[in-house]
């Protein structure tokens, strides 16, 4: 054979080959930020910076500005098959929110756009002319005349909380608060968006409820770390097997329901004004076009919605509304309880504003900026998301920085929360932070709970509203007070995607007496 007439064994040529190669594939790479001019901690082979992600975990505060303190507003890190520079700076924030932001509108790379359903038609994972599509025809639900016809199933939803937190109030127990606002948001988001009660509050063991939580609680799988390592890949693996990163009962269990609501509706032949309808609309016109092709046509300026869709924005808007509007509820009422002077302060402004009435209007909402300020200073400091990603389209000028193609932009919103630039005494919770001469004086990328920007959270003015009437109607019946069994300061779960206690937030109520100035 002609490999035996070689001078040299072809193990030798292998074994000199061999380093070449994982110079080339492993180690050369690792080399990018340095020549760029990006600090950042020193990756090993293959894995990068991975175990330093591993090691802080998702949601931590003190990783976070740790690292920014010791790297600057600008460095990079890799992670296993992905690279990213995470950035802080405020003007090459506001070129990746708003200047630039035709060369940064996706969340991640193309290639590693992952089609597997319901996931890859969800608002948050659309790509170019495909999210503009779907995002241009949900946002109508959050106009402002959408959320005034909300206010009454929201009052509704509140009253109840009031009564289940009533029990606790006669014999002084203390109660996990996030059960209370989670089921509070739950039934909410069912009757608003959804135009169905299934009354969690008083059946904590409804469908709705369980298989929510399965979506919200599953856990780090070994095909998801094989994704961080080599997402190319293994995204291609997944979507080849149609592998769901969600459990497929409670998927199977969303579809079902979505194709019960939209038949009953269609049955029903009476439009409502809510989420659902519009994406049932828009679905509609999908119908129309397909009928007679095989391929998706424009309606107008925008592409019809295809059933998937309409799932799985559905599932997006029911399980991103419910967890983060509860959090976000619970970690206010806990800086009131901390706080009782500022209570007092919230308490007085809903009191001269609802007078006698139990009833809490769009409003009457507007005319409690203190409580907003309440809210605003707690999503400071406990924001839903501890990080917001972009994606460079084509390379990218920010100041001194070259953005090559394809690249992710992490921006570490807690590291920005915590900034004691931005930010003085970052670890108090100081309402005053947000009046409007405060707010003049600092950046507009300074508060970033909600991202910024064409992409920013598409919930964001619902959620307020329904944060400032649930809180209003439950501040105006009670005050909020620590236990005995309170922890503080809260300790976190660093490996959740959003802000958990270790040992859940515990408080107490009492009835209110009268509030006077």
């Amino acid at each position: 054979m002609a490999v035996d007439a070689l001078p040299i064994p072809l193990t030798w040529i292998l074994l000199a080959i061999l380093p070449v190669l994982f110079y080339i594939y492993a180690v050369r790479p690792l080399q990018l930020f340095k020549k760029i001019g990006v600090p950042g901690p020193a990756p090993w082979p293959i894995i990068g910076n991975l175990l330093d992600h591993i090691k802080d975990g998702v949601w931590n505060i003190e990783g976070q500005v740790k690292r920014t303190e010791k790297y600057g507003s600008v460095y990079g890190m890799f992670g296993g098959g992905l690279t990213g520079v995470f950035i802080t700076d405020p003007e090459m924030l506001q070129d990746v929110f708003v200047k630039k932001f035709h060369s940064f509108t996706n969340r991640q790379p193309k290639d590693l756009y992952m089609k597997v359903k319901p996931v890859g038609r969800m608002l948050t994972q659309l790509l170019d002319e495909d999210w503009k599509n779907v995002r241009s025809t949900i946002s109508p639900a959050f106009s402002g005349g959408k959320l005034k016809q909300m206010a009454g199933p929201m009052n509704s939803c509140a009253g109840l909380l009031i009564e289940n937190i009533g029990k606790f109030a006669e014999n002084g127990e203390s109660f996990e608060v996030k059960e209370l606002t989670g089921a509070f948001t739950m039934d909410v988001i069912t009757r608003t968006a959804f135009g169905t009660q299934i009354d969690s509050q008083k059946n904590p063991k409804d469908p709705f409820v369980i298989y929510s939580k399965k979506m919200l609680d599953r856990s780090v799988t070994i095909v998801t770390l094989m994704f961080m390592f080599f997402p190319k890949l293994v995204g291609s693996l997944m979507e080849k097997f149609e592998y769901s990163v969600f459990p497929a009962d409670a998927k199977q269990f969303f579809y079902n329901v979505f194709d019960q609501l939209m038949e009953l509706r269609q049955n029903e032949g009476q439009e409502r004004v809510d989420f659902l309808q519009l994406m049932m609309n828009a679905h509609k016109e999908h119908d129309k076009e397909q009928a007679g092709t095989g391929d998706v046509k424009l309606h107008g300026h925008k592409q019809a919605l295809t059933k998937d869709d309409v799932v799985a924005n559905g599932i997006l808007f029911f399980i991103a509304g419910y967890e983060t509007t509860a959090t976000t509820m619970a970690f206010t009422l806990y800086n009131l309880a901390l706080n009782q002077d500022k209570q007092d302060k919230v308490r007085l402004e809903i009191s001269k504003v609802m007078e006698d009435r139990d009833f809490v209007n769009y409003e009457d909402v507007h005319k409690m900026p203190y409580l907003e300020m309440c809210i605003l200073e707690t999503l400071r400091m406990y924001s839903p998301a501890s990080m917001t990603l972009r994606t460079s389209s084509e390379e990218v000028k920010l100041k001194w920085l070259t953005i090559p193609k394809n690249m992710l932009v992490a921006v570490p919103v807690l590291a920005i929360h915590y900034d004691a630039e931005r930010w003085p005494e970052p670890y108090k919770f100081i309402p005053e932070r947000f009046t409007k001469e405060e707010k003049e004086k600092r950046g507009a990328y300074d508060w970033l709970p909600f991202g910024a920007g064409p992409r920013n959270c598409i919930g964001m003015r619902l959620a307020l509203f329904e944060l400032k009437l649930g809180l209003a109607r439950l501040l105006n019946t009670y005050r909020v007070k620590t236990a005995p069994d309170t922890d503080i300061p809260l300790k976190m779960k660093k490996f959740k995607k959003f802000p958990i206690p270790e040992n859940g937030i515990r408080l107490r109520v009492e009835l209110a007496g009268p509030v006077t100035d």
